[in-house]
């Protein structure tokens, strides 16, 4: 289906492709200051999966792929939805900037060969997080929400990230962690 990452189609499947590899061809595509923020998604990422004992190269993944479309233009993802055939919520034509996991979920799949679905629905539901989550999703889920940049512009943040490293004095928990960020969310939207 057209709303689906998982079936795969287009150029051949990159045997096991690592983060590495992803990042090499997104660099072409993707401006510094965004290639930046993922770089430090991916480092952080990956200090998560490993505390986590969770599968790194995987987790790497998923956050080398989640803003691959971040940089394109609201006019640009609606567009791209509607030519997918991708059902367009009245949210998402509010604020088209959350299809640019959908749509980067799709293109990964498509022109990168990226064909893992634990890979793509991580990306596709990457704002939002989702509750059929894998334990990797969320450790780049909460990375991305947390990296040092966001932390330094939203200092509120240091409670998300004490849960997921378990700085907060209990143990490290990414259920923990994602909870606290969306309560933050709801807090800030109230």
């Amino acid at each position: 289906s057209p709303s689906s990452p998982r079936t795969h189609k287009g150029s051949p499947r990159m045997p096991h492709p690592d983060d590495h590899a992803l990042r090499e061809r997104m660099a072409a595509e993707v401006p510094a200051g965004l290639l930046a923020h993922i770089d430090r998604v991916v480092a952080l990422t990956d200090r998560l999966a490993a505390l986590h004992t969770l599968d790194v190269p995987l987790a790497r993944l998923m956050a080398q792929g989640h803003d691959l479309l971040r940089a394109v233009p609201d006019a640009a993802l609606l567009a791209r939805a509607e030519a997918r055939g991708l059902t367009v919520d009245p949210v998402e034509r509010d604020v088209p900037v959350i299809l640019h996991g959908p749509l980067g979920a799709l293109e990964l799949r498509d022109r990168f060969a990226i064909d893992d679905p634990r890979v793509l629905d991580a990306i596709w539901w990457h704002t939002t997080g989702h509750p059929g989550y894998t334990a990797e999703a969320w450790a780049m889920f909460i990375a991305d929400k947390v990296e040092p940049h966001k932390l330094e512009r939203w200092p509120a943040l240091q409670t998300v990230l004490d849960a997921a490293l378990g700085a907060d004095a209990r143990a490290p928990s990414l259920e923990r962690a994602a909870l606290s960020y969306l309560d933050l969310r709801q807090d800030e939207a109230t």
